[in-house]
């Protein structure tokens, strides 16, 4: 692995802006000057340190930057090599265009630019993006004052080469036009611990920042995409802090009624679950709620008419689209192999949906559709239990695992056609018989409303709790198995277990958001 440190050796010590008392690292906060925009609210967000500057330079330009205040034009000056390199620190995550107008005394020079979340990011090391580039070239072809404006994306730092300088370049102004969700926060929680306040407010500005008019986006620099799995939790933070069912409801009125969600069963099951958050924060007087709750049913109608066998498992299907070629749920390690019908898990998800649309329908005043769908739901947690669950063990991960050692779940190279390590392990590989109990399988358990007393309690807390089992690797599913480790009966181990995590991902890099 690339030792980053020697990478950024070089640079000042980075300082995340975070808000003196509220411990945010939202810049809008305090702040009155939002303009209404292009279906959101901008603002202009202006350096808040110059992390490295090369040839040296410009001292008292720097101890003036503030992320409030436009800094006054400089005048860079190249050295030998006729090479200008600097990296901007905005001090906290943007979803912005940026913006610079520089006044060149030469014809023709090249400005390489590079926006990333981290400075090795900015540098160009690890992954680069591509929605948009990471990294741009702007050509000055003409002298005077030129102007530039990025994409919109999703950055923190940006390096700016300037190449061919023969002559000095004045910068003029550099910005960032950052595109923000709502216009300010509605609810909140504080609290006298500095640590946990300021994961809870990173927490709920990575929730802003993800989410969009029509849905809730995974990560505003990555693959910028509304994956309903994790728009299930960002929903019920943005509803918690902006109260605004927007994003959620466009997002519902768009879900797929012939196929699986983004090619993954569990994630059609989290539009129900969505659409009970929804409903449950504003009621069901909405236009769109019938609409929504309409292709729900023809959804489910789907499912039970073509994707499930005689005891109502969900089973594989030829023709059918899955993302990376199996049944999603996670990216930790977790028992590799079993057919769908042999996962615990992905059943489990189908029961839980099956209770939340029958509290739906009992909502709405569809007595005979929740009766219907409550008696689905008991016939298949009767015969989950049955099939799954074991006796001081739990509910197995899969009845035919093909590998010994639990695997991650990667599902690159791309194309999906090409194996890769998993993909053989899980298709080539033959079945050796049932794992253990995972945290996914305990986990979904319980979101399925099967632990039925005290003494299965125990058992899933056995497996929530070990350190001898793999631990998850995403925040995604860290949401999950906390919450069912708080209902087992240990709500403050659950609650020490998050912030530990949170923590190691905001902490040492001194971080404006969450993974």
């Amino acid at each position: 692995m690339k030792n980053y440190s020697l990478i950024t050796s070089s640079y000042k010590k980075t300082k995340l802006y975070l808000h003196p008392y509220k411990l945010t690292p939202d810049p809008t906060v305090g702040q009155n000057n939002l303009q209404k925009g292009n279906n959101g609210y901008y603002m202009r967000v202006y350096p808040h340190s110059c992390v490295k500057i090369t040839p040296l330079q410009a001292d008292q330009w720097q101890r003036k930057l503030n992320i409030y205040k436009p800094p006054p034009s400089i005048i860079l000056r190249a050295g030998a090599n006729n090479r200008v390199d600097m990296c901007i620190d905005f001090g906290t995550e943007l979803e912005a265009k940026l913006n610079l107008v520089v006044r060149s005394h030469s014809k023709s020079h090249h400005v390489f630019i590079s926006f990333g979340e981290s400075i090795p990011e900015a540098e160009g090391h690890g992954i680069p993006t591509t929605n948009p580039l990471s990294t741009v070239e702007w050509h000055i072809n003409s002298k005077g004052i030129n102007k530039y404006e990025s994409a919109q994306r999703g950055f923190r730092f940006v390096r700016i080469q300037m190449e061919e300088v023969h002559s000095p370049v004045e910068l003029i102004s550099i910005y960032a036009n950052a595109w923000f969700a709502f216009t300010q926060q509605r609810g909140d929680f504080q609290c006298d611990a500095p640590r946990f306040q300021r994961l809870w407010q990173t927490s709920v500005y990575t929730a802003r920042l993800c989410t969009k008019p029509d849905e809730y986006w995974d990560g505003i620099k990555r693959d910028r995409v509304g994956w309903f799995g994790d728009a299930r939790i960002t929903q019920m933070t943005t509803d918690a802090v902006f109260a605004a069912p927007q994003p959620a409801l466009k997002m519902l009125m768009r879900l797929p009624t012939d196929q699986w969600t983004m090619g993954i069963p569990g994630y059609s099951f989290a539009a129900i679950g969505m659409f009970h958050q929804l409903i449950f924060c504003y009621g069901t007087d909405m236009p769109e709620i019938k609409e929504i709750y309409k292709r729900i049913q023809i959804l489910l109608r789907w499912i039970r008419k073509t994707q499930l066998n005689r005891d109502g498992f969900i089973v594989r299907k030829e023709g059918i689209q899955y993302f990376g070629r199996v049944a999603f749920v996670d990216w930790s390690p977790m028992p590799v192999g079993g057919k769908f019908e042999e996962l615990s898990w992905l059943q489990c998800q189908h029961v839980e949906a099956l209770w939340l649309i029958a509290q739906i329908a009992v909502w709405l005043g569809y007595n005979a559709d929740a009766e219907k769908y409550s008696r689905f739901a008991d016939a298949l947690a009767y015969r989950i239990r049955k099939r799954f669950w074991r006796k001081k063990v739990g509910m197995v991960h899969t009845l035919n695992q093909t590998s010994r050692r639990w695997k991650p779940l990667v599902v690159l190279p791309l194309p999906v056609e090409r194996d890769n390590e998993y993909r053989r392990l899980y298709f080539c590989c033959p079945p050796i018989g049932e794992s253990m109990p995972s945290r996914h399988s305990q986990t979904l358990a319980v979101w399925a409303g099967l632990i039925q007393n005290a003494s299965d309690k125990k058992i899933i807390l056995r497996t929530l709790c070990s350190q001898k089992v793999s631990p998850l690797i995403t925040a995604y599913f860290r949401y999950f198995e906390a919450v069912a480790r708080a209902e087992c009966g240990d709500p403050t181990g659950a609650l020490k277990s998050m912030i530990e995590y949170l923590a190691d991902q905001v902490e040492p890099n001194d971080s404006a958001s969450l993974w």
